[in-house]
């Protein structure tokens, strides 16, 4: 089994220690968590027994003091994926072991999260710092330093103005926050009277993690070349070149209004191609893969009509090609989504129309020695959204609906959810049960089917249609 070390080391031990030792033995489990981590500097590094016995006495001596003063919690989430195209196991990663820990002082407190995932194809275990940051509490406002994750938005899970972090998408179908990638910024959050201001400043760029050449998540499978990774060109670690924005957020009586903007970097790369002439005709090539600069100006508001909440969400990206004269570079666009939910103390229901839509067309036709191909063609084939929403990198206008009952005192789910691609005809269906065995004993079985018609990206990631069987424990 291959295992990468790092800093979350230190977490995963200290969870281990808590689920089956006990607390007395969670200080020797943090300094050998502390040992390791310091001693196995990058991926694949050797342990040098002397570095791990100096590391072991440093973490001794600290042990005592951080878990005294550190509360825990999190969970474990082994997960069973079968896909039903063929009966084998499903071979993506999957975080199984998740950990969060806080302490709290009181002005300055300090926050982390750490997963462990593992995949099983390759049999092998990833330990990852999702956040680790601290937090300065003032009369104006909080002020978080260190790697965060930070959610801006109305809508639930597809968020236009939602930019600041990147996303990692072989967790695309799950929810909440699990599906982005923490950053090192800084950020504050400021109350002015009945006003709050957003802000945040990112010093280095980090790029989506994408599933490339993955059989069982083949969201790029119909690229016409091959992408390499190692072809990839991220902006320099300059000044210049820092991410930042804010968000203000106004109340009204009737509604509330939101109003965002964002300077940052593609999370998604652009392909730069050359077209050769071979003997069977013209093919591509990959001469890299950059990252091109994107100005967002976005907007949410949420208001009620009765025991509805209406929510409608915007954003507009401006390219680098703002004139729409390049074919190498995406033209500005615009997205929006429009949701409808309604949540009660035993269920939920929501129901969102996801849009997009490519500013700037006239007429500019890109000449190949494959012919003539008309700007509107060119641009709609660039399906993949560099920021924004998710689920644009799947289809461009789609209606979303998800629903949830629980039974018996919330000891039964049932859930249910659906996504269909207007332009192409593809769809998604899911849905689960959960099963509440004790107080942090979950059961889960789900299914997840893809399909539709053949020119949609859903259909042709079919295989990825799946059933589940999980056991999730809580502490």
């Amino acid at each position: 089994m291959k295992i990468v070390a790092g800093a979350g080391a230190v977490v995963v031990a200290v969870a281990v220690a808590v689920a089956v030792v006990g607390a007395g033995a969670v200080a020797v489990a943090v300094a050998v968590a502390v040992a390791v981590a310091v001693a196995v500097a990058v991926r694949g590094a050797k342990i040098s027994m002397k570095r791990l016995a100096l590391s072991l006495a440093i973490g001794l001596s600290a042990a005592g003091t951080l878990f005294a003063q550190i509360e825990f919690h999190g969970e474990s989430y082994p997960l069973i994926r079968m896909t039903t195209e063929e009966p084998r196991f499903l071979d993506l990663p999957h975080r199984f072991v998740t950990i969060n820990g806080m302490r709290r002082g009181d002005n300055v407190s300090m926050y982390f999260s750490t997963a462990m995932e593992y995949r099983v194809g390759r049999d092998s275990l990833t330990l990852d710092l999702r956040e680790a940051y601290a937090e300065v509490l003032t009369d104006l406002g909080e002020f978080r330093f260190g790697k965060q994750i930070v959610s801006w938005g109305a809508a639930d899970g597809n968020n236009p103005t939602d930019n600041v972090n990147p996303y990692d998408m072989y967790y695309l179908f799950i929810p909440g926050t699990e599906r982005k990638k923490g950053t090192v910024m800084a950020s504050a959050n400021l109350y002015l009277g009945n006003y709050q201001l957003e802000a945040v400043f990112t010093p280095v760029f980090q790029p989506s993690r994408l599933p490339l050449n993955e059989q069982d998540f083949p969201i790029f499978e119909d690229a016409p070349f091959t992408i390499d990774i190692d072809k990839e060109v991220r902006p320099e670690r300059e000044l210049v070149n820092s991410e930042f924005g804010g968000r203000v957020s106004l109340p009204f009586n009737l509604f509330d209004l939101s109003i965002s903007y964002f300077s940052g970097y593609d999370r998604m790369f652009t392909p730069c191609l050359s077209m050769l002439l071979g003997a069977e005709g013209p093919y591509f090539i990959l001469d890299s893969l950059v990252y091109h600069h994107t100005n967002v100006f976005g907007g949410d508001l949420v208001t009620f009509i009765g025991d509805w909440a209406v929510r409608a969400e915007g954003a507009y990206f401006l390219t680098e090609d703002r004139e729409g004269n390049s074919s190498l570079i995406r033209n500005p666009y615009l997205q929006y989504v429009l949701q409808l939910d309604r949540m009660e103390d035993e269920s939920s229901y929501v129901l969102q129309y996801l849009g997009s839509y490519i500013t700037g067309i006239d007429g500019d036709d890109l000449i190949t020695p494959l012919g003539v191909i008309s700007e509107k063609e060119n641009e709609k084939d660039n399906l993949s959204a560099r920021m924004g929403m998710p689920f644009a990198a799947i289809a461009r206008n789609a209606i979303m609906v998800s629903a949830s009952r629980s039974f018996a005192d919330h000891r039964y789910e049932v859930r249910a959810n659906t996504l269909y691609d207007l332009d192409n005809g593809g769809w998604m269906i899911g849905g689960g049960v959960t099963v509440t065995l004790e107080d942090a004993f979950d059961l889960e079985l789900g299914l997840t089917q893809l399909g539709g018609d053949s020119d949609s990206r859903l259909y042709q990631m079919r295989d990825f249609s799946h059933l589940s069987l999980s056991l999730k424990y809580s502490f």
